[in-house]
């Protein structure tokens, strides 16, 4: 995801959504001829989660494609803005030092 185009994008073609995933499918009871449980009945197992969903479509005939669809957890989100900040202050460190030298070079 492109994080500047998030805005634009939101509630047009990109949005959160919660989802779900079946972890383990049911099974049902099996007994033999004498009506002996062979196999225990389970329950179905779902796992929630909340994904990024953008809408696709191929850019050479406009055709929709799939969604396009990535888990993320608050944890990662929060990881991932921590890194452009860092890249942020690394760049405003590289512009301060060039601006020093941008004064130091125009005193001679």
């Amino acid at each position: 995801m492109n994080w500047s185009e998030y805005k634009a994008k939101k509630g047009k073609t990109a949005n959160f959504a919660n989802k779900e995933m079946v972890t383990k499918k049911a099974v049902k009871e099996v007994k033999d001829s004498d009506g002996v449980v062979v196999r225990k009945a389970e329950a179905e197992e779902k796992r929630a989660y909340v994904a990024m969903v953008q809408k696709a479509w191929n850019p050479a005939t406009g055709e929709k494609l799939d969604d396009q669809e990535r888990e993320w957890s608050l944890s990662d989100l929060e990881r991932e803005k921590k890194r452009y900040d860092d890249d942020m202050a690394r760049a405003k460190a590289q512009s301060d030092g060039l601006a020093e030298a941008i004064k130091d070079y125009k005193a001679l």
